[in-house]
């Protein structure tokens, strides 16, 4: 397994829940220094999202690619995004890598009718100035090619162990509140590896919480 975006919140949980459950977990590092921060069983690579030969490098021998690519809060919503996973999708079909899962956001293709009125007017706000944008170009490049994708849409992010309460739907109908806690987002995104009935799927993710009000369940 190749993990894109290793050294963020939901990456740092995707490598400690795939090591648990005895994956082999290869991540892609831009800098050296960055091992420093790992634990000693991965395997880290150097390389980057916009060099394409780095990435057909790093996808050597891999069967399963996590993209946990995004943008840290307080950063500029760029074309990172957009552009790194284009790259990606280009070097696995280069290198014959099949499966990717990718992380993406609320308020990005037909998540934004299933949210609440109040969280579809507030969310590509407080997501950032062209975040959801980004995200839907992202997303059209991983939806445009051949790969066995699947795509896992969150709400606002939040760090905490995994809460049990995880709920996964293509219809999720979200209030402006909704949360998912990454531990939970990095077990959607595990689960669904060897899920074949996941293959060509987007769906919404989230956290339920007991305080939670106009949350309902879709498809």
């Amino acid at each position: 397994m190749l993990l894109i975006g290793a050294t963020g919140g939901t990456g740092r949980e995707v490598v400690r829940q795939a090591l648990e459950q005895g994956e082999r977990v290869t991540v892609l590092i831009r800098r050296e220094s960055d091992r420093a921060t790992l634990p000693t069983e991965v395997d880290a690579v150097i390389g980057d999202v916009t060099d394409p030969a780095s990435l057909e490098a790093a996808l050597a021998g891999q069967d399963v690619v996590v993209s946990a690519l995004g943008v840290r809060r307080g950063q500029a919503a760029g074309t990172v995004r957009s552009s790194g996973t284009a790259n990606l999708v280009a070097a696995m079909a280069v290198t014959g890598t099949r499966r990717l899962l990718a992380v993406s956001s609320i308020g990005v293709g037909s998540s934004v009718t299933a949210q609440t009125r109040p969280a579809r007017l507030l969310w590509p706000r407080l997501a950032g100035p062209g975040r959801i944008p980004e995200a839907s170009r992202a997303e059209d490049a991983i939806v445009a090619s051949p790969l066995e994708w699947t795509i896992i849409r969150a709400p606002r992010l939040v760090d905490g162990p995994p809460s049990g309460r995880l709920a996964l739907g293509e219809s999720l109908r979200l209030p402006l509140g909704a949360q998912l806690r990454r531990a939970d987002l990095a077990r959607a995104l595990l689960d669904s590896v060897r899920d074949y009935a996941a293959i060509g799927r987007t769906t919404t993710a989230v956290t339920l919480s007991p305080s939670a009000r106009g949350w309902s369940a879709g498809t």
